[in-house]
């Protein structure tokens, strides 16, 4: 289930970056908005949701506040279920290993001369 959870946040992350492609791409002055291609990437990315206030279009912005919203959510979900189970990542030097090791083994003898 958490490897699905970071799977949607990487789909909805890459759709966002998908919508900020088309909003570029919708400033290039000579695109055909009907021409076929230019009209799929407007539509899916939600030019045409809510119709353009004075000639600007805030619907690509709607569009990526949900996506935002969605992120969070996620974001949410993530760290309160699944994150406290994931493995911690612990970086040290050879020398902190080294000392770790020997006081597992001082440890682990310890136990052996105490049964």
């Amino acid at each position: 289930m958490a490897n699905f959870i970071k799977f949607l946040y990487r789909l909805v992350m890459l759709y966002m970056y998908y919508v900020l492609g088309a909003c570029m791409l919708s400033w290039v002055p000579n695109i055909n908005p009907d021409y076929p291609l230019f009209s799929f990437i407007f539509k899916s990315a939600g030019f045409y949701l809510i119709p353009p206030i004075l000639g600007l279009s805030i619907s690509p912005a709607m569009v990526m506040l949900v996506c935002g919203f969605v992120l969070l959510g996620l974001d949410k979900i993530y760290a309160k279920y699944f994150a406290p189970k994931e493995p911690k990542i612990v970086v040290m030097s050879p020398e902190e290993f080294f000392e770790k090791m020997k006081e597992q083994q001082n440890k682990e003898e310890d136990k052996k001369d105490g049964d």
